[in-house]
C-alpha cells in the first residue's frame, strides 16, 4: 500500500462552545464560526492518482493501484462520544458513515479497503442500522456486541459478523490508558484475522464501484465552513474547508479530530450529508432509521455545498440531483446522516462561506 506524506502544522483551535439546546444552538454555530483560525498550509494526504495511470483502481476511493483490489472490505464500528476521542485509524478509513445512536451521541462505521492502519478504534457496538449499510460494501462487520435487533439480525445469518468481545486478547486488545468499554482497539491485520479465524471469503470478492470525477459536476454555494448540529457542543460536527489540505478538516465537539497515534487530521475530500427519518424505539433510546427512501442532502466538495439528493442503491448512499447521479471526488468519503424531525437539514446544517 502507498505510504503517506504530510506536511506538520501547528494549529490554534477554537475553544469549546459550552452551550446546547435549541435556544443556544445559533449562539454556538456563530462563535464557532469566529473563533476558527483558519490556516493556510495543512498536511495533505497522499491518496495516489486517478486510475488511467495504473491496472486497477480501488473502488471505494478512485484511487489507481497496481496491486489487486478484489479483497474484502472490512468494515467496524468506531466510538465517537468524547471519552473515545481521539480515535485511531479513521483518517486511513476509504469512507466512514456518521449516524446517531442514543441520544445525542454518534457512532461510525470505518470502511477499510485501500489502507492498512496499524491501530483501529475504540471499537463499540453494533445497532441494525448500521449492519444494512455495512452488507451494501459486501464487508465483514466487527463490532463489540450489539443491540437486540443488531444481534437479531446476525442470529440469522444477514451479516459476516465478528463479535470483537469474543477475540479480546487476540485479534483485539484493551488499552490500559483508557476504561472499559471505550478501550477495545484492533488493526486491519487484527480485522482480516478475525474474519479468517471465522471462515469469511476474503479474496474475489464484488466490491460496489463509487462513482468518482475529476471535478465537481454541479455548482453551488460557496461552503468554507459547515456546521452539523447533533444537539450538544460536544457532539456535533464542523467541517471547515482548506485548498491545501485537499479537503475539508473535521472537527468533534469543537476539537480538531486528529488520530491518537500519529497526529493526522481526518480531511475527507467528500462530505456527503443526508437527511432520513429517525424514531425511537423502546426506553434505552435506541432508533430505527430510515436509510432506504432517499431524501434531501448537501454534498460538500471543494469548497463548494451543492444541494441534492439520496438514494440508497443496493445498499449504498449515493448522491444525485434532479434524478441523475453525482460523482464523488477521489479520496476519503463521510456520511453523515441527520435527523428529519426538529427542521430537517435545513435546521440541523448550517454553511458558511468564510
Amino acid at each position: 500500500m502507498k505510504k503517506w506524506l504530510w506536511i506538520l502544522l501547528v494549529m490554534i483551535l477554537m475553544a469549546t462552545v459550552a452551550a446546547c439546546g435549541n435556544d443556544n444552538e445559533a449562539l454556538a454555530v456563530q462563535e464557532a464560526v469566529e473563533k476558527t483560525e483558519r490556516v493556510k498550509e495543512m498536511p495533505v494526504p497522499e491518496w495516489g492518482e486517478p486510475e488511467s495511470d495504473y491496472d486497477h483502481k480501488y473502488p471505494l476511493t478512485g484511487i489507481g493501484t497496481d496491486e489487486s483490489v478484489n479483497h474484502r472490505v472490512q468494515g467496524v464500528m468506531i466510538e465517537n462520544s468524547n471519552n473515545a476521542r481521539p480515535q485511531s485509524g479513521l483518517y486511513m478509513a476509504d469512507v466512514v458513515y456518521e449516524v446517531l445512536s442514543e441520544g445525542n451521541i454518534t457512532r461510525l462505521l470505518a470502511f477499510y479497503h485501500s489502507q492498512e492502519p496499524e491501530r483501529i478504534g475504540p471499537v463499540r457496538s453494533a445497532r441494525d442500522y448500521y449492519i444494512r449499510l455495512n452488507n451494501g460494501y459486501d464487508a465483514v462487520y466487527t463490532s463489540a456486541g450489539g443491540s437486540p435487533d443488531a444481534f437479531s439480525m446476525m442470529a440469522r445469518g444477514e451479516v459476516a459478523f465478528v463479535n470483537g468481545l469474543t477475540y479480546d486478547g487476540r485479534f483485539l486488545e484493551r488499552w490500559n490508558q483508557r476504561s472499559a468499554p471505550h478501550n477495545l482497539y484492533t488493526s486491519y491485520e487484527g480485522l482480516t484475522g478475525a474474519a479468517a479465524d471465522m471462515g469469511y471469503e476474503l479474496e474475489d470478492r464484488d466490491t460496489p464501484d463509487l462513482p468518482f470525477s475529476e471535478e465537481p459536476e454541479a455548482d453551488g454555494e460557496a461552503a468554507a465552513y459547515v456546521h452539523v448540529s447533533y444537539g450538544s457542543s460536544l457532539n456535533n460536527i464542523e467541517y471547515s474547508y482548506d485548498e491545501a489540505a485537499g479537503g475539508y478538516i473535521r472537527f468533534a465537539g469543537g476539537e480538531q479530530m486528529n488520530d491518537l497515534e500519529t497526529g493526522e487530521p481526518v480531511t475527507p475530500r467528500n462530505v456527503f450529508i443526508v437527511e432520513a427519518d429517525h424514531r425511537v424505539i423502546d426506553d434505552v433510546g435506541r432508533r430505527d432509521i430510515n436509510i432506504e427512501s432517499g431524501g434531501p442532502a448537501y454534498l460538500l466538495q471543494d469548497g463548494v455545498a451543492i444541494r441534492a439528493e439520496w438514494q440508497n442503491v443496493d445498499g449504498v448512499i449515493l448522491p444525485y440531483l434532479d434524478g441523475e447521479p453525482l460523482s464523488f471526488l477521489p479520496g476519503q468519503t463521510f456520511i453523515n446522516f441527520v435527523q428529519s424531525g426538529g427542521g430537517g437539514i435545513d435546521a440541523h446544517v448550517t454553511i458558511n462561506s468564510e
